[in-house]
């Protein structure tokens, strides 16, 4: 989070005054036997004068408006949100979002990474309509995991592992109708094949080859999707995982740099300390203290 006023109250929360009060998850996600990982979750209230504001966690971010009107932009298109609208959104693709002008709006949410989000999150309409109305049901289960995150039981993935699969079977039921069994979109298919194999020597040739397109299309349709180039998405994918394999392991600096796609430490921290005005090692221990 880039926004004035942060108090840190811990490891694992931010509270912005008026605002916004984030919980971050503090166990190590790759110890988890759960599929769904909730990175971050919170509260917030905000008015139009803050604007549209779109930060790139690379994660899949569901949003329950409590009250108050909101605007969600994804791509070109907005999308007006009001009490009760559930919005999904891929935060690693081209979006923004803010109070409508002369509101509140109110809302919770939760970032997350999970096996199949990428293609459920295509397969059931969100890319071309991320909202779903009528949804207000869903405040408990947002609640839980927000309060998960907060206090950190023993069985805290347990509990929002659960929520997030009801959240999923209530989308599902309302979107069926929409559900397509082949997803051919060639941008999905290069960001799918790239998050499962994400420390692989990867250029731009054989992102081509992927997505069936010759390379000027592809940065031209990445570029349309993303709002930025496919390599560049990539170094942002792996800063993600840094971000987490620093926060929450204990690994050295040399195994992360691997894990992400980094046979060179020195090249990883340059690109880590270009993206976060750190290095590996200082990000690290900022965030234990």
């Amino acid at each position: 989070m880039h926004d004035s006023g942060i108090i840190l109250d811990d490891n694992r929360k931010m509270t912005i005054p008026g605002k916004t009060q984030v919980f971050f998850r503090s166990a190590d996600p790759h110890t988890s036997p759960w599929p769904y990982i909730v990175a971050a979750g919170g509260r917030t209230d905000v008015s139009g004068q803050y604007g549209f504001v779109s930060r790139r966690y690379h994660e899949h971010t569901f949003i329950l408006t409590l009250s108050g009107r909101g605007s969600i932009r994804v791509g070109e298109r907005n999308f007006d949100t009001g009490p009760g609208c559930f919005a999904w959104l891929d935060t690693s693709r081209k979006y923004a979002h803010g109070a409508a002008h002369g509101q509140r709006w109110s809302y919770v949410w939760a970032s997350m990474s999970g096996y199949r989000l990428d293609r459920l999150h295509e397969q059931t309409g969100f890319l071309d309509y991320p909202l779903v109305e009528n949804m207000g049901h869903l405040r408990t289960c947002f609640e839980d995991i927000v309060d998960s995150l907060d206090e950190q039981p023993p069985f805290a993935d347990a509990v929002t592992n659960a929520r997030i699969a009801q959240i999923l079977s209530d989308i599902f039921s309302r979107r069926r109708g929409t559900f397509a069994d082949d997803v051919s979109n060639p941008v999905s298919k290069v960001m799918r094949r790239l998050r499962r194999d994400i420390a692989g020597n990867w250029d731009i040739a054989k992102l081509s080859d992927i997505a069936g397109l010759s390379p000027s299309q592809l940065f031209r349709r990445f570029k349309e999707n993303t709002g930025t180039t496919p390599m560049t998405w990539l170094r942002l994918e792996r800063m993600l995982l840094a971000r987490h394999l620093l926060t929450a392991t204990g690994d050295t600096v040399a195994s992360v740099a691997l894990r992400c796609g980094y046979a060179d430490p020195f090249h990883f921290s340059r690109d880590f300390k270009r993206q976060h005005e750190c290095s590996p090692r200082s990000y690290r221990e900022k965030a234990q203290h």
